[in-house]
């Protein structure tokens, strides 16, 4: 019994040096969650790119593939490259909200080839993008494998 006593005295003690619960000094709604829609906070929804938008930037980039493929081939046949050559490039890309590139910068290459880059730098130039309400900057790797 004795035993019994020392652990709820112990849960009390515990319990008591946790303290109660405090007010909070942050706005709640009428049920008692905190924030809300109805908070008078900056709408910012126009000035961010949409995730709908984003998918649409990543589809344009990965449908240009097959063409930009095409720049190993012209790197191989210039005898840049070796036949068998495989790699990647990874592009930082910057999109105006004309959803032009205006910036397109190889970040990593394992492909070493002035001609490889310069063609597939162009052609990401050459891609519309979506309108966009703010810049947009993004990165991009393309895979490739000579034949």
């Amino acid at each position: 019994m004795a035993k019994n006593t020392v652990v709820v005295a112990a849960l009390l003690l515990l319990c008591g040096a946790c303290g109660g619960k405090k007010e909070s000094n942050e706005p709640r709604m009428n049920d008692g969650t905190l924030g809300g829609p109805h908070q008078d906070a900056p709408d910012q929804s126009g000035r961010m790119v949409t995730p709908e938008k984003m998918e649409e930037i990543t589809r344009l980039l990965n449908r240009k593939g097959n063409i930009i493929s095409k720049c190993l081939s012209k790197a191989v046949d210039n005898q840049e490259l070796p036949k068998n050559s495989r790699g990647k490039i990874t592009l930082d890309i910057t999109i105006s909200p004309s959803g032009k590139a205006d910036a397109v910068k190889i970040i990593k290459a394992s492909l070493d080839s002035p001609s490889l880059h310069e063609c597939v730098v162009s052609h990401v130039k050459e891609i519309q993008f979506p309108e966009i309400p703010t810049t947009y900057p993004t990165s991009h790797t393309y895979a490739f494998e000579a034949m």
